[in-house]
């Protein structure tokens, strides 16, 4: 199923009601429209009787398709195991960012370059955006390399001189939105907010911190950061998968107030 519901670009809560008769694997996904590689979620669950999805999007399209389907048949509107009970765009109330102005000016920054990666172009040798203030630069390559030439699985990574973030489109053009902010608020850490930029967990915890402020979905910051880790696994990488599980869950619980 794909059904198309406008939201005007404001920030948004949508909520997705779905019912199976029967245990199903069901994916839910939503898009832009209108743009190619530009999704806001894309996420799986089983699902036996009536399920609600919450998808948080503090960036959304004009337009957007909520696409649902059967993992065992793909889309298929004459599929007949499942329905969609309701589909309800609702206000994304989140608290008012508390941080620096040029962290402001970076998020901005960010956001425009995570809703359009999709498509900008990229290459070999890099594609230079800067911020509008001039203070910000992504360099976006078809895929990160090493000094030899080599290519690495990065996702991005950070000047520890110049602030400058290169950036894969290899990876960035099949991520989610989210997921693409969460990588860019974590190499963002490094280099303005930790006060050792080279620790990589100081740099979750930092990034984690306004992604979630900013009300972006806990699934795609887990969703994200085990692709990450799946390409290069390690026992660090495990343990670094516990901490940002034990942040996000801690932050989950002081927002409901249940310290």
């Amino acid at each position: 199923m794909i059904k198309k519901i406008k939201l005007d670009e404001k920030p948004t809560n949508l909520e997705i009601v779905v019912e199976s008769r029967r245990k199903i694997k069901l994916w839910i996904k939503v898009a832009d429209a209108e743009r190619k590689n530009t999704f806001y979620t894309k996420r799986y669950s089983n699902v036996r009787g009536r399920k609600s999805f919450f998808v948080k999007m503090p960036q959304a399209p004009m337009l957007a398709d909520v696409i649902v389907y059967n993992d065992l048949h793909g889309i298929d509107i004459n599929d007949r195991t499942f329905r969609v009970v309701k589909i309800a765009p609702r206000p994304l109330n989140e608290k008012p960012l508390s941080a620096s102005k040029k962290t402001k000016s970076f998020i901005r920054f960010a956001q425009e370059f995570s809703d359009e990666a999709g498509y900008i172009p990229s290459s070999h040798k890099g594609e230079l955006y800067r911020s509008n203030n001039g203070k910000f630069r992504i360099i976006y390559f078809d895929n990160i390399r090493s000094q030899n030439g080599k290519i690495i699985s990065t996702p991005a990574r950070i000047s520890q001189v110049s602030g400058k973030i290169e950036v894969s489109a290899k990876q960035f053009t099949n991520y989610t939105i989210p997921m693409r902010m969460a990588i860019l608020l974590h190499e963002y850490s490094h280099f303005n907010l930790n006060r050792e930029p080279h620790s990589e967990e100081e740099a979750d915890k930092n990034g984690l911190k306004l992604y979630l402020a900013l009300g972006y979905p806990t699934i795609d910051a887990y969703n994200v950061f085990l692709n990450v880790f799946k390409r290069s696994p390690s026992m660090q990488n495990k343990e670094r998968y516990e901490r940002l599980d034990n942040f996000i869950k801690n932050n989950k619980k002081s927002k409901n107030g249940k310290r």
